[in-house]
């Protein structure tokens, strides 16, 4: 997929910190949790890319700091808002209504009504991408209609609600979201692809939050339960894909950090323009003595409890994994305040 950006406003080489936030249903509230330890050792983001529930979490902060509240303020509104997640889960009660018969035409399992009121509540309706000039914001969704990944940034022209609603479109859980012509679904149905738009940016310094452990990403484990429901089912392997792919793009821009090392360590004996020719081919900016992407991983040890789309209701359990995703950040940031 080729990303093209219009100069409006602000050019990506303004862009120097983002942070990444992967899809996972409720274990989302780890996210919560990070960010506030990383507003609170002093990070500040020129950009937020997310997809599904990292969707949700990205379009909040932004909208937070559109609105220039402090850390602090940052924090509890965020924490405010996972609380307020109680019916997350509402059965599609017209809509079995009224397929009794065709139940072929049944959209999906439950509403996005307790989505769209939660969003609505911080975000106004004609909220735009544009709009976020202090924070830019990123959101990926799949795009059924053109089976291809779409990122809704700073050039798009749909309403923010809109389009986390769409990359939060949990398919079979959620009806999927009409915008235009097109139908759209969950950002992590295809790929997870937030890293590479945060790296297309030219961001240099990147924070990457995991919601699951690394070690079960790098292996595909997953849970020994012997029976599934076929909406589990579906969710598992979603979430492992989305964070498969994940992993790869990772991979990917350790290589090129690997790279860029590399032609530090042997410049002076390369010859001319090979330089240039590798800056071109890689499509980042190369700064002497120093690495192009500086990827910061932030991942839980252990696999969160409550896990995919049926914990939101248990307050308890949000609220404790949202103190081990600060734990976890101000370990990696060693502690820093």
């Amino acid at each position: 997929m080729v990303l093209k950006y219009r100069k409006i406003g602000r050019e990506a080489a303004d862009i120097n910190t983002a942070l990444v936030l992967s899809g996972g249903g409720a274990r989302g509230a780890y996210q919560a949790g990070v960010i506030r330890q990383l507003l609170k050792a002093g990070v500040r983001f020129d950009l937020m890319v997310g997809t599904s529930i990292g969707a949700l979490n990205a379009a909040l902060l932004a909208e937070f700091i559109y609105n220039s509240l402090d850390s602090r303020e940052i924090a509890a509104q965020l924490e405010e808002a996972w609380y307020s997640f109680r019916n997350f889960l509402t059965l599609n009660c017209p809509a079995f209504i009224n397929n009794l018969f065709c139940p072929f035409r049944i959209p999906s399992i439950y509403t996005n009504r307790e989505i769209r009121r939660v969003l609505s509540h911080y975000i106004p309706a004609e909220r735009r991408f544009s709009d976020y000039r202090k924070c830019q914001l990123s959101v990926t969704a799949t795009n059924l209609s053109r089976k291809c990944l779409h990122v809704f940034d700073f050039n798009s022209e749909v309403p923010v609600v809109e389009a986390v609603l769409a990359s939060m479109a949990y398919p079979v859980a959620f009806p999927a979201i009409r915008i235009g012509t097109d139908y759209y679904v969950d950002g992590g149905a295809l790929s997870n692809a937030p890293l590479k738009e945060a790296i297309q940016w030219g961001a240099r310094e990147i924070y990457l939050v995991f919601l699951r452990p690394m070690e079960m990403i790098i292996r595909g484990a997953y849970s020994d339960e012997s029976f599934y429901p076929a909406l589990k089912v579906i969710e598992e392997l979603l979430d492992l894909a989305a964070h498969h792919l994940m992993y790869g793009d990772l991979k990917q821009a350790e290589k090129i950090n690997k790279v860029i090392d590399l032609l530090n360590k042997y410049q002076h004996r390369l010859p001319p323009g090979f330089i240039r020719e590798m800056q071109e081919l890689f499509g980042l900016k190369y700064g002497r003595g120093r690495r192009i992407i500086n990827i910061t991983r932030i991942a839980p040890a252990v696999p969160l409890d409550p896990p995919g789309l049926r914990g939101f209701r248990k307050t308890k359990a949000i609220r404790r994994i949202m103190r081990q995703g600060e734990e976890d950040a101000r370990a990696v940031l060693g502690g820093r305040q």
